[in-house]
């Protein structure tokens, strides 16, 4: 995954009072991914930038040959589909579960980092760089034995919590032993989806 990040330059975008850093980036490349091809527009409603900020999003982008445009949008050049796959190897889709009591904000996403569980500490971290990135909150679970574990916590979360969230975990994730598994949450589906990836970075 740092290599990945390392492909897209400095965290945060040049220039005074940036509005988008590699989270935007990398989920630009998913969501162009994701459609096949995107008008700009819709581009930019869904990383929650403006036009300004999704101009320089592009451009940078097509500066480094991830993606091309045409009159019907904008789409992924074989290196960015190369990346796409990198990504798609490392990364679940991002899945929106609606709201559970698992953690804040009315709009949650989830997220399953493969083979990265060992990675998580307390999961602070993956927090913060969510609550960062504009999430209001974001709890991070291990994978293992066929559970959701929390380190130091909960050796199996469904017993310990149970709710109809786990099951829409297993069916939208496809959770492995040794994932990680974030949860990010927002009255801002758009926020939540941003908190997910950028937790995700951190591992």
């Amino acid at each position: 995954m740092q290599e990945i990040v390392r492909l897209f330059g400095p965290s945060r975008a040049q220039g005074p009072s940036p509005t988008f850093d590699t989270t935007h980036l990398i989920l630009a490349v998913l969501t162009v991914g994701e459609e096949g091809s995107i008008g700009r527009g819709a581009l930019a409603e869904k990383l929650g930038l403006g036009e300004g900020a999704i101009r320089t999003v592009l451009k940078k982008l097509r500066d480094s040959g991830y993606i091309d445009a045409n009159a019907s949008g904008c789409y992924l050049t074989a290196k960015g589909r190369q990346v796409d796959r990198v990504l798609g190897r490392s990364l679940s889709r991002l899945a929106d579960i609606g709201e559970s009591d698992l953690t804040v904000g009315k709009n949650q996403v989830a997220l399953a980092v493969r083979g990265k569980g060992k990675s998580v500490g307390t999961g602070i971290e993956q927090r913060d760089s969510a609550v960062k990135a504009g999430a209001s909150g974001t709890t991070t679970y291990v994978v293992g034995g066929g559970k959701f574990t929390v380190p130091g916590g909960s050796k199996d979360c469904e017993a310990d919590f149970p709710g109809p969230v786990w099951k829409d975990l297993r069916r939208e994730l496809e959770p492995r032993n040794g994932d990680a598994i974030i949860l990010s949450g927002s009255d801002d589906i758009k926020k939540a989806r941003l908190g997910a990836l950028a937790a995700a970075l951190t591992l």
